[in-house]
């Protein structure tokens, strides 16, 4: 074609690059229209306000990053960050400013006879000028505490600083895992697992199969070597989802994972118990994010030294697996490799049970990946962030986690999904239901939409009800748990929020349509007493799991603990029931069952006291109340057995004192 063709004519043709332009213009300007009403958010409000872009970034480094700076060297391995001129939080920096610790130890420490792997550091070293030399010949010589010859698998910590003109910046304490392999020319990288192995979907749904997943700090081909001489490969990649088949019910295995020439340890799992099948014993715990003390109780977002503690008392009580009920980091980012990264520490801390028993997960007020916006006061207006299906804390979870995906669409294809954050499975005679009480958050939704804490859409509480009323007709199922991070009658810490606040009926989710925010029809108390009520409908309904709250406590809801109803006791038609002064809050009189709620809140976070509510200042008035309710603000962990004829609940702190138990959760049914 010659130039000609391409510019207009004496005849007033456009030319074809013209046409592009005019099209890619008219196409951008229909994205952005299309966008905006794609959006079950009110953007145009959200676009009057300054963007916050950066806001409560914890970790300064993704995991790649670090692993980038892990590299051979003649002497040792050379730990070099010069690659990092950019931190999560958008600041850029001089490498060479970095200065810290870097610790290693074998990783799994004594791995050929612990069964809980943990970490143990024997050598460190100073970083200077953001270089060191880390010496991990030792572990081949002085320190082999694992027989090895030429290679070798290590944890390395960093504690990591930033020199600048004023005050020195702490860039936060990580761990990550490396291999290396001693050559002729010094000591070589080798691929190995950054994250891993993790058995997930031990379940009697399908109990002939389980998924094990890890990753590598490089692309390789990998496989798992079964104890029966089966090995299950997995292709090139990073990210390994290995599913292993044909396996025998409630059958215990041991496997390896091959990754490049190195072999992992041997580890075990025990494939799940058929449908109905006895006993079922499970862990239980929630809110293990960051807490005080300095140390590995913040570390990476996570409280490591407690969730550490609480996943090694679950191993030797022998949990079958382990809930975890949300708020498993301190999250509140709007970076998703910081999002990530905290994720990535829960991991590290839970790996020690991880690895030979599943995890299930449920999201928190904590999981929360976000836009910020100013708001004139110390803390921004946040929203999820989108787009959703890549950025919002919902998809972030479902990617970061092996949940089964039995849940519910949303009715508004616009909101983010429920997979692996809404869902339920079965595990011998228990049935188990995941919901999600923080979904698609929102701190205004009245102002930009949103959902507020602890409020359900209507298709969640519809999905819910139908797993119950399955469940119900099911013989193979005779218990059913369910589990939400949000207590649904909280008991101190959160009575301002929750499914509570305070007694408000006003607090309700808004959706943007047709150029207008819409208001959900259900304010949260009817949708908590809707819920309230469902549950109760279910005999076989032995407990609500709750957490967010960072303490233990136990309340039976039945039809005469007063527990507000909008509908009777709203006097003033306020849409709030001042239940401490003129406007008493009343039981829910057509309640079926009596349901026992236990909130189990203490996996490291922040300790929170007891404060009243209506419920419990009932049971508390009562001489009996020990039998109702009780409250303690120290560190937990459940352990709840399902029998044939009963449902224990034994409740410890990490050092494995027993707090509280209660013999069988089924004997109120009879009340």
């Amino acid at each position: 074609m010659t130039h000609q063709e391409f510019s207009l004519t004496r005849t007033g043709r456009p030319a074809w690059g013209f046409i592009c332009l005019i099209l890619l213009l008219v196409g951008t300007l229909y994205g952005r229209c299309v966008g905006r009403e794609d959006l079950p958010i009110d953007l145009s409000a959200l676009e009057q306000i300054p963007e916050v872009r950066v806001s409560s970034i914890h970790n300064l480094f993704s995991r790649e990053q670090l692993a980038m700076a892990v590299q051979g060297g003649e002497t040792g391995l050379i730990i070099d960050f010069s690659h990092v001129r950019l931190l999560l939080d958008e600041t850029s920096i001089d490498p060479a400013k970095i200065y810290g610790y870097v610790h290693a130890g074998p990783y799994p420490f004594e791995g050929g006879e612990t069964k809980f792997s943990y970490k143990r550091f024997r050598i460190s070293t100073s970083l200077i000028d953001g270089r060191c030399l880390l010496p991990v010949g030792q572990f081949l010589l002085t320190y082999n505490s694992e027989d090895w010859i030429t290679r070798g698998q290590i944890v390395i910590r960093f504690q990591l600083f930033l020199q600048t003109e004023e005050k020195d910046r702490f860039l936060g304490l990580y761990d990550i895992f490396a291999a290396f392999h001693q050559t002729a020319e010094g000591f070589a990288v080798e691929p190995w697992l950054l994250e891993g192995p993790c058995v997930n979907l031990i379940e009697s749904g399908h109990p002939d199969e389980i998924l094990v997943s890890f990753v590598t700090n490089s692309p390789v081909e990998a496989a798992v070597l079964l104890s029966d001489g089966r090995r299950f490969t997995s292709n090139r990649a990073s990210d390994h989802n290995v599913k292993l088949t044909r396996l025998k019910p409630d059958t215990k295995y041991q496997y390896q994972v091959r990754i490049g020439d190195q072999w992992t340890k041997f580890y075990s799992f025990k494939t799940a118990a058929p449908r109905g099948a006895y006993p079922v014993v499970f862990a239980l715990c929630g809110d293990s994010r960051s807490g005080h003390g300095g140390g590995s109780r913040n570390f990476m977002g996570v409280n490591y030294m407690t969730l550490e503690k609480l996943a090694s008392l679950a191993y030797q009580k022998n949990a079958a697996f382990f809930l975890m009920d949300g708020d498993l980091i301190t999250g509140y980012t709007t970076s998703p490799d910081d999002f990530r990264m905290q994720l990535y520490g829960f991991k590290q801390a839970m790996s020690g049970f991880w690895c030979e028993r599943p995890v299930y997960t449920a999201m928190g007020n904590h999981e929360a990946l976000l836009k910020t916006y100013e708001s004139g006061g110390p803390y921004p207006h946040s929203i999820d962030r989108w787009p959703y299906d890549k950025y919002s804390a919902e998809a972030v979870f479902a990617e970061s986690f092996h949940n089964p995906k039995n849940g519910p669409d949303p009715s508004d294809p616009r909101r983010p999904t429920y997979k692996e954050s809404v869902y339920s499975f079965q595990y011998g005679a228990a049935f188990f239901v995941v919901f999600n009480n923080n979904y698609w958050y929102g701190d205004e939704p009245e102002l930009y939409g949103g959902s507020p804490e602890g409020y359900l859409f209507d298709d969640q509480m519809k999905w819910i009800e139908r797993e119950l009323e399955q469940a119900e007709i099911d013989p193979s199922i005779q218990y059913v748990f369910l589990m939400a991070q949000e207590p649904v009658f909280p008991c101190g810490g959160h009575v301002n929020d929750a499914m509570w606040y305070d007694g408000s009926n006003n607090i309700r989710a808004y959706v943007y349509s047709h150029g207008r925010l819409e208001p959900e029809k259900d304010g949260l108390l009817e949708v908590r007493n809707r819920f309230a009520r469902l549950v109760a409908q279910h005999r076989k309904v032995a407990a609500v799991f709750c957490s967010d709250e960072h303490s233990y406590y136990r309340v039976i809801i039945d039809n005469v603990v007063p527990v507000g109803d909008p509908l009777q006791d709203d006097r003033n038609e306020d849409g709030v029931i001042a239940w401490e002064s003129d406007e008493p809050a009343s039981p829910l009189k057509d309640l079926g069952h009596p349901v026992w709620y236990l909130t189990c809140g203490g996996g490291g976070a922040p300790y929170y006291s007891e404060q009243p509510t209506p419920w419990n200042q009932y049971w508390k008035s009562r001489e009996d109340g020990k039998s109702g309710y009780y409250y303690s603000s120290q560190e937990n962990i459940f352990i709840v057995a399902a029998y044939q004829n009963q449902v224990s609940l034994e409740v410890y702190n990490p050092y494995g004192e027993l707090i509280d138990s209660i013999p069988n959760l089924m004997t109120i049914k009879n009340r």
